[in-house]
């Protein structure tokens, strides 16, 4: 569509040649150190050889010695030649034993000693003073970030690209630890927490979700391996998604394989060898595997109709709305027409938070929320005209 062959077919040629010459250069090295090699070796042997015949010519060795001492230089060389690809070959396998090792070792989160168990939560959530950057030479993402999230609420965080909303979401999850200032569970530090544990009690459904090579019911049960072999559950929350009749209707129902990566020429065509969704099935897909662990303190909601159509996604925030009734509930959209319905809107911008309040109080506020929620809203009025904040055309 773009033309763009060209370009990458150019691009493709200059890596493939910078390749090339790195590879003529070690080989060229190579080549070099074979050939002083095999020069000495050459030299040595045949001293060796000149010398034994001198020697039998002056009677000090017979013929079978000569023969022998031949004998023996090749097998010298051979040997050493085929110690030196053994020491190479082992030295790339205890490479590639070392990552073998890393990968089948690998231990879960490390455990501090003495670790907590959170407790069902009670009171809230609170974000004292959290200051958060990647790294030291990392600008910083939240600035002295206060809120306090109560028990069975729901918030919406809203702001511009950039303006720390996602960073915020894994501080809860505790992706990250704060850079400054502390994330209390009912006024314990979660950091004393054990992590596992702690994220034990959160639900999440990230705009960012994943594609697993595995069965329908195995991508759902992996919200809660508990529900693994929980069929009912599973059917429930994929209905709660509206996935689960596109999903009976598979070739195998819930047992089909939702992939394409183990099938061969031979049998592509065949729907037993697995079946590729949609993007918008993924989507509640990956929402049904949220919906698994509804029943936690804590949900996190990131973007979670991002790619559906209207109707879906009307459907969706009405059955989340449902199910996030009685705990906590952070929303993240740019839809602010989805998040007019929380308990509480915070408004992030350049990592501190701008203001908060009900819609009704931002819009009266005629702050950031109300700029960009007429933004939006202008959109629905006819001929983009009327559709004020005053006067009455919003959605």
């Amino acid at each position: 569509m773009f033309g763009i062959g060209p370009f990458l077919r150019a691009r493709m040629l200059d890596h493939r040649n910078r390749a090339n010459h790195a590879k003529q250069a070690v080989a060229k090295r190579e080549v070099m150190t074979q050939l002083a090699l095999s020069s000495l070796s050459a030299v040595l042997a045949g001293g060796g050889l000149v010398w034994a015949v001198l020697a039998a010519g002056a009677g000090e060795l017979t013929p079978g010695a000569v023969a022998v001492f031949v004998a023996a230089v090749s097998g010298t060389q051979n040997a050493l030649v085929t110690l030196t690809i053994d020491v190479a070959r082992t030295h790339h396998s205890l490479l590639m034993f070392g990552h073998y090792r890393e990968v089948t070792t690998a231990a879960p989160d490390p455990v501090r000693p003495g670790s907590l168990l959170p407790a069902p939560l009670r009171t809230g959530i609170e974000l004292r003073d959290v200051w958060f950057r990647y790294s030291e030479r990392h600008p910083w993402i939240l600035r002295g970030v206060d809120l306090f999230i109560p028990a069975a609420t729901s918030i919406s965080l809203v702001g511009l690209n950039g303006a720390g909303k996602s960073t915020l979401v894994k501080l809860l999850c505790r992706f990250y630890d704060p850079t400054r200032g502390r994330i209390l569970w009912d006024g314990i530090d979660i950091r004393l927490f054990d992590v596992s544990a702690y994220r034990d009690r959160i639900g999440a459904v990230f705009q960012d979700y994943m594609h697993y090579d595995m069965t329908a019911e195995e991508n759902i049960a992996l919200g809660d391996l508990r529900a693994l072999d929980d069929h009912p559950r599973l059917a429930d929350a994929a209905r709660r998604a509206g996935i689960h009749e596109a999903l009976s209707a598979l070739p195998h129902g819930y047992g089909t394989l939702l992939s394409r990566t183990y099938f061969s020429e031979a049998d592509k065509d065949d729907p037993d060898t697995g079946l590729v969704l949609s993007e918008g099935q993924w989507q509640r897909l990956s929402l049904a595997r949220g919906l698994l662990r509804d029943d936690r303190d804590v949900m996190i909601l990131d973007e979670p109709s991002a790619g559906l159509d209207a109707q879906a996604e009307d459907e969706i925030h009405s059955s989340l709305r449902s199910c996030r009734a009685g705990r906590i509930s952070v929303l993240i959209s740019h839809r602010l027409n989805a998040v007019r319905h929380a308990d509480m809107i915070v408004v992030l911008g350049d990592g501190r938070i701008a203001e908060s309040g009900r819609h009704a109080e931002l819009l009266s506020a005629d702050g950031e929320y109300a700029r960009l929620f007429r933004l939006q809203s202008a959109g629905y009025g006819p001929d983009n005209e009327g559709a004020t904040l005053g006067g009455g055309v919003l959605p």
